[in-house]
């Protein structure tokens, strides 16, 4: 009777509930997870950050988004 508790508790830490129904991007789950933490970040410091990819309109992206020799020096993809 515990193995069958100890199994039915370990499926539930292993298979949480955002699982049912749906597929999961692990690398999307964490891009956003990063860029939750890294724009706190250049929030708190927005001359010496830039956001990057996390938010591309944001105003510490400004330099990033002038072209250098023709190309700009931000690219995000997707």
């Amino acid at each position: 009777m515990k193995y069958l508790f100890l199994f039915v508790v370990a499926a539930l830490i292993l298979f949480p509930k955002e699982t049912q129904n749906q597929t999961i991007n692990n690398y999307q789950v964490e891009w956003d997870n990063f860029c939750k933490v890294w724009m706190g970040y250049v929030n708190k410091y927005p001359k010496a950050m830039s956001a990057g990819c996390c938010d591309y309109n944001h105003k510490s992206n400004d330099n990033l988004k002038e072209e250098y020799l023709g190309d700009p020096m931000l690219i995000c993809y997707g």
